[in-house]
């Protein structure tokens, strides 16, 4: 049986993963497109983020962690060792994103945090919304 400490791992996890992933998008929007519209966005995103964060126990978040013995901590997939272009780039990291998201939705219900799970699945909408948004007028789609 899964025990709190495993499920605040989980959730610490994809809390960094996703604020991971949106710091990409952001820097891909405001560095490599020059736009202020979505490199706005995702930092609007990137706050509620950290307004999730918070509704956990930062103390539970911190000491359930255990990167050393993570399993993945170390290596690449031949998959992640490599980006086709830049838009790859930013489509791994929505992805990514998404799935954090989904991840944190799900585990934060078995500790009771149904707003919370709420939150993240709004978050996790949101950036549905913003990659179609994005990529609605794109030629190039990207797989």
């Amino acid at each position: 049986m899964i025990d709190e400490i495993q499920i605040y791992r989980v959730i610490d996890a994809n809390l960094n993963r996703l604020r991971e992933g949106l710091r990409v998008c952001e820097e891909y929007f405001r560095f490599v497109k020059n736009e202020t519209s979505p490199s706005t966005k995702i930092k609007e995103i990137r706050h509620k983020c950290k307004n999730l964060e918070e509704c956990f126990e930062k103390d539970k978040l911190f000491f359930s962690r255990d990167s050393i013995n993570d399993p993945f901590a170390s290596g690449f997939s031949a998959k992640e060792s490599e980006r086709k272009n830049i838009e790859g780039l930013f489509n791994a990291n929505i992805k990514r994103c998404q799935e954090a998201a989904r991840v944190i939705e799900e585990f934060a219900k078995l500790i009771g945090k149904s707003e919370t799970s709420q939150a993240a699945k709004n978050i996790r909408f949101e950036l549905y919304s913003f990659e179609k948004d994005y990529f609605k007028n794109c030629e190039d789609k990207i797989s």
